[in-house]
């Protein structure tokens, strides 16, 4: 459900700290690799998903690593089991061909999906995969606003050269955008990697706090990310790694943001 709030901002401008009133509508955002709904315990298991989705009760959801009619998942359609569970809308960007069927990246999206596409993002190094970014334009409730959100999984390579090129294509394409931008995903890079200063240009992370998200037992990395574009038109609220050890291998993160 999408919130409407006014809420105080504290700025610091010359000797005297002002307080703001800032209105504007309240979206939460979760960003989760789902390990194609294999838990940590080696088990197929989907609606394990499903609970930690339910319990942060989010109004956007980027997923990574879903499966869909592959074999590894029992020829189910993963997304779909997700929208059955939480009655959210859904888009599937599949990259790639995998065992019968495809596996890519997932949204669920509380607000009516109006455009959906995806964006091919290039993997050329030995070993790589073919990548891309899934993105939906919904129509925020009680407003003419819309908003963009993409979730987006970055090449794994070690010498993360296909990832500072994806990294570019995205930043290229959500440039000038239309509308309010979010991009969600598991980036397979730190903080301090130049593909995530590409990022940087463009976008604000949302995340920017936040400590490790993998491996979800004893998380030692910090690989998903929540950035925003444009800047103005936002305020972080909150942001937090989920203490989830069992359903994936990475952490869920979720952002509760101010659109103003």
């Amino acid at each position: 459900m999408l919130r409407f709030i006014s809420v105080s901002i504290l700025l610091l401008t010359g000797a005297l700290p002002v307080v703001a009133q800032v209105q504007g509508q309240v979206i939460r955002v979760l960003s989760y690799n789902i390990h194609h709904g294999v838990n940590n315990n080696g088990v197929l298991d989907i609606q394990g998903i499903a609970t930690v989705i339910l319990a942060t009760n989010p109004d956007l959801v980027a997923l990574q690593e879903v499966d869909s009619a592959t074999t590894r998942v029992k020829k189910a359609d993963q997304l779909k089991q997700l929208a059955e569970a939480t009655g959210m809308y859904i888009y599937f960007g599949k990259a790639l061909n995998l065992e019968g069927g495809g596996y890519g990246n997932g949204i669920l999206s509380r607000y009516p999906i109006e455009k959906s596409y995806s964006i091919e993002l290039p993997a050329s190094g030995a070993g790589s995969e073919p990548r891309t970014a899934a993105v939906v334009t919904v129509k925020l409730p009680g407003d003419s606003l819309q908003l963009h959100f993409a979730s987006a999984h970055l090449d794994h390579l070690d010498d993360g050269a296909d990832r500072v090129a994806q990294a570019n294509i995205l930043a290229k394409h959500f440039a000038q955008p239309t509308a309010p931008v979010i991009v969600a995903g598991d980036m397979n890079a730190p903080p301090a990697a130049k593909e995530i200063g590409v990022l940087k240009h463009i976008f604000t992370d949302a995340t920017e706090k936040l400590g490790p998200t993998w491996p979800a037992d004893k998380p030692t990395h910090k690989l998903d990310y929540i950035l925003l574009h444009n800047k103005a038109q936002w305020h972080v609220m909150s942001a937090k790694v989920i203490e989830e050890t069992v359903a994936s291998d990475h952490r869920p993160v979720l952002c509760e943001l101010l659109l103003k």
